[in-house]
């Protein structure tokens, strides 16, 4: 009983629950990824890579701002593989947006959560609000 009293006001006072979780890609798994049935955010970053680190938070945050509108998936770039050459990912972070399986958006730069989230859905036709406000 406790354990449901406490999701509840979890739930009131934080409005939703999201159990989203970003997903790891490599070159065995980005084309089945990157063809979801949803808009699929990869971030392409290395562990040794400063702004990486700094944008990691962010990325993480948007994700929860997004919720289950969009999957969010990174891609460390030290396996190497086919992907970055497919899709040019010379500079680190990059940050591509997937639609159907095709590249519609990319940026390189250090965004916000809420930006990043902003920019995502901007892409998304049925992710008209975010959080119950019009986006």
């Amino acid at each position: 009983m406790k354990k449901l009293k406490f999701l509840l006001l979890t739930i009131l006072f934080f409005g939703t629950l999201s159990f989203a979780q970003e997903v790891e890609v490599g070159p065995n798994n980005f084309s089945s990824t990157i063809n979801s049935n949803k808009a699929v955010l990869v971030k392409f970053w290395a562990p040794w890579c400063g702004p990486c680190t700094m944008l990691k938070p962010e990325f993480e945050k948007a994700e929860q701002i997004a919720g289950n509108k969009v999957l969010f998936a990174t891609y460390n770039i030290d396996l190497r593989g086919e992907p970055l050459r497919a899709y040019n990912v010379t500079v680190i972070p990059t940050m591509i947006l997937f639609v159907d399986g095709k590249e519609v958006a990319r940026s390189n730069s250090i965004l916000s959560a809420q930006d990043i989230a902003d920019w995502v859905l901007g892409y998304v036709p049925q992710a008209a609000t975010v959080n119950g406000f019009q986006n």
